[in-house]
């Protein structure tokens, strides 16, 4: 049993020596196993290589070395459908090097990879599954006119667990959160004009400007029309419009990209969208001017 552990605890020592001397090379290192001499050949488990790759610096604000005992890992998603939970086109998962920035080569199956999709980039520097960077947002990649070099400024905590949720279910959980905290904001009210119609309101702000709005409209029917709009960094993320029990949902991403568009089942046209885009817009200036 000594002996056991004794080869058991060269062959740790031996096979991190071999994954930090990889890190910050291109090509996806794959361990070796430890023994009196090294093996010629690479073990039957090694990842298969591809030609293409995406490729670029992964990079931590005012962070130049990392401590021993932290796991790399980077994801390409498939992220066409944000109804679902993306799945995972290609991946690393590696000791994380010693010292940033560090370059990185993240190969996949251009096979896979269909020119009308939308992909992304998710990065994290995980102490065992808890993520102590990661990118703020997976970074689109590939088609639609992105590239296949990136820069990944990695930040405290970040998206690492929301991409083991649908885009839009996590859409809805950050709106719920959100208005959730309005009690703790400073509220502003206001009225504005709409097709002769004096519509009151009220918006809730924090130190990073206005969050939260909510508006009732009389129609002069038996029912109102109710809106909320949720903000982030004075983007529109999330309109929710309820009218005789039909709740509408609209929702963007953090490059405005439209991912929620649902009317119970249904969706609203173009124009409609843009409509209430517009609409929640107009609140946010107007409360922003009251902040």
């Amino acid at each position: 049993m000594r002996q056991f552990k004794t080869v058991t605890r060269a062959y740790l020592v031996s096979l991190a020596a071999v994954l930090l001397a990889a890190c910050g090379q291109s090509s996806e290192p794959a361990p070796k196993p430890a023994g009196g001499s090294a093996p010629q050949t690479a073990p039957a488990t090694v990842a298969p290589t591809f030609a293409t790759a995406v490729t670029g610096d992964l990079q931590v604000s005012g962070l130049s070395q990392l401590p021993k005992g932290i796991q790399l890992s980077i994801r390409l998603l498939d992220v066409t459908d944000p109804s679902q939970v993306a799945p995972v086109v290609a991946e690393i998962n590696e000791p994380a090097p010693a010292l940033l920035p560090h370059r990185f080569r993240l190969g996949y199956d251009a096979s896979k990879i269909k020119p009308e999709g939308r992909y992304a980039v998710q990065a994290a520097l995980l102490a065992g599954t808890a993520p102590l960077y990661s990118t703020a947002e997976p970074v689109a990649v590939l088609t639609q006119g992105a590239g296949d070099q990136l820069v990944l400024q990695l930040v405290r905590g970040g998206a690492e667990a929301a991409t083991q949720m649908a885009p839009t279910d996590k859409l809805k959980k950050d709106f719920a959160e959100l208005e959730g905290k309005i009690g703790g904001f400073r509220r502003v009210t206001g009225e504005r004009i709409d097709e002769k119609v004096t519509i009151g309101w009220d918006a809730f702000v924090s130190a990073e400007g206005v969050r939260f709005a909510r508006e009732q409209v009389d129609t002069g029917e038996s029912a109102s029309i109710s809106y909320k709009y949720a903000y982030a960094n004075d983007k529109l993320f999330a309109v929710v419009r309820e009218h005789r029990n039909v709740v509408t949902w609209l929702g963007w991403d953090a490059s405005g990209q439209l991912i929620l568009n649902d009317r119970q089942g249904g969706a609203l046209d173009a124009s409609e969208v843009e409509s209430l885009r517009q609409q929640a817009m107009a609140l946010h200036e107007l409360a922003k001017q009251k902040r």
